[in-house]
């Protein structure tokens, strides 16, 4: 299952976490193979043949804070109905034109607290059941299991959580809403 790339808001929306890694990942040579073994991705979800070329690559150096917001990213759990949430608070953001900050280059951390700061925004990710937290830690799952199943991670980061899997395959419709609702329909 192949899902569309991302685009548009969801550069913030994926967060600081992912963004680097796919940046750094993208400046590498993508090896064919490793010690004579064809590469394959840690990352392959959907059980089709692992992307080879420019997608498929050696894990570049992180930071020690990149890999560790990585990892709780891709370990984060997604309620069953974080989509269909995610797509009304994200709806109603757009309709207050209330933009978040560009977390590009920041920390999970750094990102939760920028959303915090922004005027009008924590009352409507209350109101869809979300705190700052929440919201930037479901989105970034979001976005990170959306980069696996496209094969967009490198080789050697830590694969998303089952469940997330699980819950992308039993409810590809809301995966489209989501992507549509953050400006990215699917092609």
């Amino acid at each position: 299952m192949t899902f569309p790339r991302m685009t548009g808001l969801s550069a913030f929306l994926v967060s600081a976490a992912m963004l680097p890694l796919v940046v750094q990942a993208q400046t590498y040579p993508p090896p064919a193979y490793q010690g004579g073994v064809p590469s394959q991705s840690q990352t392959q979800i959907d059980g089709s043949a692992p992307v080879q070329g420019a997608q498929a690559q050696q894990a570049p150096q992180v930071s020690p804070q990149v890999r560790a917001d990585t990892e709780r990213a891709m370990h984060y759990p997604l309620p069953p109905d974080f989509m269909t949430r995610a797509a009304a608070t994200i709806a109603e953001l757009q309709a207050r034109n209330i933009q978040p900050p560009n977390s590009h280059g920041t920390s999970l951390g750094d990102t939760i607290r920028q959303i915090s700061q922004v005027p009008g925004l924590a009352p409507v990710l209350q109101s869809h059941g979300f705190t700052p937290e929440t919201f930037v830690m479901g989105m970034t799952a979001f976005g990170m299991t959306l980069a696996a199943s496209n094969g967009q991670l490198p080789t050697g980061m830590p694969s998303p959580n089952p469940s997330n899997v699980a819950l992308f395959k039993a409810q590809p419709g809301q995966v489209t809403a989501l992507m549509q609702a953050m400006g990215n329909p699917p092609h």
